[in-house]
């Protein structure tokens, strides 16, 4: 339990990038937060357990936030986990204590919407049954909601791959993650931890970027876990120099040939050579056609491939809504 609390704490607390917070204020936000979420699990009725309830604790009148708080130092529950992040809190000045709060405040915004706390209020699925029923979800966001609701994406996100990993049902039919505009999300532990182990688990991740710097902004050093650990990466649409000279390291070299012709004195005398150059260059990349794109496979030879367009492809005709 204390690890879900913990692990939901995460989800909610981030900052974009370039617009980080001071990491104290930060990390005590998600010790408040989580303490609270494990208060809710063990001490509320069923229908209140959910993060609306959290966000009622949050904007309580300083005095009955006090009392709510000293109500929680006296629970033994959740292996005392709840009296100490009472006793953490209250423990501050209270100029800390304030800064605190309002950072919780702030990372929780999303839950004073009346439509996500109805989203969040109930459940109609276990992500973990995906294994046993063939069944698509979306998750879907309006462009001008995206940053203000973007951690509810995290959340949804990090408690299936949690629950994924929890329930590796054998046999178990393969899941994959299709996540279009990836770095919106933000910084992922459980999504970084999973590229390198969610595979054994039958799940399979599919991280749309628009170019390396979205990757690195978010991910930092450890970005490069992301390409290594990648079985296919998918090149097309590149703007960047920099993305297009690392796809074009990664594709190799080849051997090129070059003859050279010298005129002396009335006689013609040619020599050739062979060097190495780059088997695609990055200009290259960054004038592929639009119906055409490039694969890296790991353990395989570069692929040109074209598109697969499902709106012009007679395959695929009557099988989507032309709208």
């Amino acid at each position: 339990m204390a690890e879900d609390a913990n692990t939901l704490a995460d989800a909610l607390v981030f900052d974009v990038p370039g617009m980080a917070g001071d990491a104290h204020w930060n990390e005590e936000a998600k010790t408040l937060i989580a303490g609270l979420i494990l208060k809710i699990a063990v001490a509320e009725f069923p229908g209140r357990r959910h993060l609306g309830t959290l966000c009622e604790y949050l904007t309580l009148a300083p005095e009955r936030f006090s009392v709510l708080l000293a109500r929680m130092q006296d629970m033994d529950e959740a292996s005392g986990l709840i009296a100490r992040a009472a006793n953490r809190h209250l423990g501050k000045s209270d100029r800390e204590a304030a800064g605190v709060l309002s950072a919780a405040q702030r990372h929780t915004h999303l839950l004073d919407s009346p439509r996500m706390t109805v989203v969040l209020g109930r459940s109609a699925f276990r992500s973990a049954d995906l294994k046993r029923n063939n069944a698509t979800v979306f998750l879907v966001l309006p462009p001008d909601r995206l940053s203000t609701y973007s951690r509810w994406l995290r959340l949804l996100i990090t408690q299936s791959l949690t629950d994924m990993a929890r329930n590796p049902a054998s046999p178990a039919l393969p899941v994959l993650y299709l996540l279009d505009e990836f770095a919106a999300l933000g910084h992922l532990a459980p999504i970084e931890r999973a590229m390198g182990l969610m595979a054994g688990y039958g799940v399979q991740l599919w991280p749309i970027l628009q170019d390396t710097h979205q990757l690195r902004a978010t991910y930092g050093q450890p970005a490069g876990t992301f390409l290594s650990n990648a079985a296919v990466l998918q090149v097309f649409g590149v703007n960047d120099i920099d993305t297009a000279e690392l796809i074009a390291r990664s594709i190799g070299k080849t051997d090129a040939q070059y003859i050279t012709r010298s005129w002396s004195e009335g006689k013609n005398s040619s020599s050739e050579h062979i060097s190495a150059r780059d088997l695609i260059n990055a200009d290259e990349i960054m004038r592929l056609p639009e119906d055409r794109m490039i694969l890296l496979r790991q353990g395989q030879r570069p692929a040109w491939v074209r598109k697969l367009r499902y709106y012009a492809d007679p395959e695929f005709k009557g099988a989507f809504d032309p709208a």
